[in-house]
C-alpha cells in the first residue's frame, strides 16, 4: 500500500537523539500519543523509520512497523538475550522474553500448553465474579479510580489463580511489579530488595510445589516433560517473572487506557455497547493504539536496515508505540477503528517470540470491559480528580477517575482476593 507523504512536523534527527522508551513526552490529553503521532509522521516524511537515541549509553531505535516485523521475525541477527535496558540492579533469572533459539522453543514447548485458547477459558467464570465483586465495591459511590480499583486487580487476582498462589497476595503482586517496571527506573537501590523479595516468594511456591504438586498452571508447567526434558529452576523462576509482569502489567495498562477512552469517547462507548459483537477487534484496535510497551534486541550479526548498519552488540529498541501508526500498514493509523480488518499490530510480538500470554490478557480486556459497560453505561472522567499515565518499561494509564450514577451492589460473597485489593486501592 502507498501511503501518502505527510509534511515534516519535527527535525526527525532530533526526536531520534531524545528519544527515551521510558520517558516519552505527555502531551496535554495526558498521553504520549501526540508526540508518538508526530514522530511517526517525521520519520514517514523522511522516510527515515532508523536513528540512534543518545539516552542509556547509545542505542539503535525503530519506528517503522515492516522493519519491527523484520527484526522481531530476524532471530538469528538479533537476539533477545540481555535486551532490557538500563539493567536492574539485580542478576534476574532468565525470562523467556530474554532466550535465544534454541533455548527459547525448548522452553515455551514445556509451557504453551497452557496458555492455549482453552486453557485459560477455564478461568472466565471466577474472572467474572471478581470484577462483579470489585464493582460492588464501589457501584454506590458514584465515583471511582477505576484504574487503581478495577484495572490493576484483575489481572494480579487471575495471575494468582492460575499460579495457584494465594488471591489475598495480589496487591504484593502489584508492589513487586510496580519496583520492576517503574520505581527501578527512579532509584534502583530501593527497588532491588523489592525484587529480590518476588524472587524469594517464587522460590519458595516453586518448592512447595514440586513436593505437594497441583492442578494450576504452575504446577503443570514444573511437571511439563518433552522428551524427557524439564525446566530448570532457574527458568521456572524466569518463568513467574514474566507471568508476573506481562500478565500484570501489560493487562492493567490496556485496561486502564480502555476505561479512560471510554470515559471521554462517548460515541465509541455507546457503539460498543450496541455492537458488542465488536468487542474482540477492539481490544485488539485498543493494544494498537495504546501499545504498552516496547521490544529490545541486541545485533547478533552485522544487518543493514533502511541504510543504517548495525554492528554485533548494539543495542535496539523496536519503538512499537510509533510503528503500530505506521500508514504503510494501517490505513488511516491515527483513528480509532473498532472493527478494524487485518490488524497485524506489533503489541504482543509476532513470529516465535508472540506474547505467551496474548491470549489472557485478550481475555480479561475483553470481560472486563463487557462487564463494566453492562452495569455502568454511561460514565464520564472526573476532572476535578488527578488523571495519570505511568511511564517505565510498561505504559498506560493507570489513574482513572470517574463519576457516574450510583447503583446497587449484587451482594455476592467477596473473595479473599477482592477483600484484599479493596482495603490496597482505598489506601492514601
Amino acid at each position: 500500500m502507498n501511503a501518502p507523504t505527510p509534511p515534516p512536523t519535527a527535525d526527525v534527527n532530533a526526536l531520534y537523539a531524545a528519544y527515551d522508551h521510558l520517558d516519552p513526552p505527555i502531551g496535554p490529553d495526558g498521553t504520549p500519543c501526540a508526540y508518538f503521532e508526530e514522530f511517526r509522521d517525521a520519520q514517514i516524511a523522511t522516510k527515515q523509520p532508523v536513528g540512534r537515541s543518545e539516552k542509556h549509553g547509545g542505542f539503535w531505535v525503530v519506528t517503522g512497523f515492516p522493519e519491527c516485523e523484520q527484526i522481531i521475525k530476524d532471530v538469528d541477527g538479533f537476539s533477545s538475550a540481555g535486551v532490557i535496558f538500563p539493567k536492574y540492579a539485580v542478576t534476574e533469572p532468565l525470562m523467556l522474553a530474554e532466550q535465544d533459539e534454541p533455548d527459547h522453543m525448548r522452553a515455551r514447548r514445556l509451557v504453551n500448553v497452557s496458555f492455549m485458547p482453552r486453557s485459560v477459558q477455564q478461568y472466565g467464570d471466577e474472572m467474572m465474579r471478581s470484577v462483579h465483586e470489585l464493582m460492588d465495591g464501589f457501584i454506590e459511590d458514584g465515583k471511582a479510580d477505576v484504574g487503581r480499583i478495577l484495572a490493576d486487580p484483575i489481572p494480579a487476582i487471575v495471575t494468582a489463580l492460575i499460579m495457584g498462589l494465594p488471591a489475598e497476595d495480589g496487591p504484593m503482586f502489584d508492589y513487586w511489579t510496580t519496583a520492576i517496571t517503574h520505581e527501578f527506573l527512579n532509584d534502583p537501590k530501593a527497588a532491588q530488595p523489592k525484587i529480590e523479595q518476588m524472587y524469594a516468594y517464587f522460590d519458595k511456591n516453586i518448592a512447595r510445589r514440586k513436593i505437594e504438586g497441583g492442578t494450576d498452571v504452575l504446577s503443570s508447567v514444573i511437571n511439563a516433560e518433552v522428551d524427557g526434558d524439564r525446566l530448570t529452576h532457574r527458568e521456572l523462576l524466569g518463568f513467574s517473572t514474566v507471568l508476573l509482569i506481562g500478565g500484570i502489567e501489560n493487562s492493567a495498562k490496556l485496561i486502564g487506557s480502555a476505561l479512560w477512552r471510554l470515559g471521554w469517547d462517548v460515541e465509541l462507548r455507546r457503539r460498543l455497547i450496541r455492537h458488542p459483537e465488536r468487542m474482540a477487534t477492539t481490544v485488539d484496535e485498543l493494544l494498537r493504539y495504546y501499545s504498552p510497551g516496547t521490544i529490545g534486541r541486541i545485533v547478533r550479526r552485522e544487518t543493514t536496515i533502511a541504510g543504517h548498519t548495525m554492528k554485533p552488540g548494539d543495542q535496539v529498541m523496536l519503538a512499537l508505540p510509533i510503528a503500530n501508526r505506521d500508514p504503510r500498514e494501517f490505513p488511516n493509523p491515527d483513528a480509532f477503528i473498532t472493527d478494524r480488518t487485518n490488524n497485524r499490530h506489533l503489541a504482543l510480538g509476532t513470529g516465535l517470540h508472540v506474547c505467551l500470554g496474548g491470549h489472557l490478557i485478550r481475555m480479561e480486556a475483553r470481560l472486563v470491559i463487557s462487564e463494566f459497560l453492562k452495569r455502568i453505561p454511561e460514565y464520564e472522567i472526573d476532572s476535578n480528580a488527578p488523571l495519570k499515565w505511568t511511564t517505565g518499561q510498561v505504559g498506560g494509564m493507570s489513574r482513572v477517575p470517574i463519576r457516574f450514577k450510583p447503583g446497587k451492589p449484587r451482594g455476592t460473597e467477596r473473595g479473599k482476593g477482592v477483600d484484599a485489593w479493596l482495603r490496597h486501592a482505598t489506601r492514601p
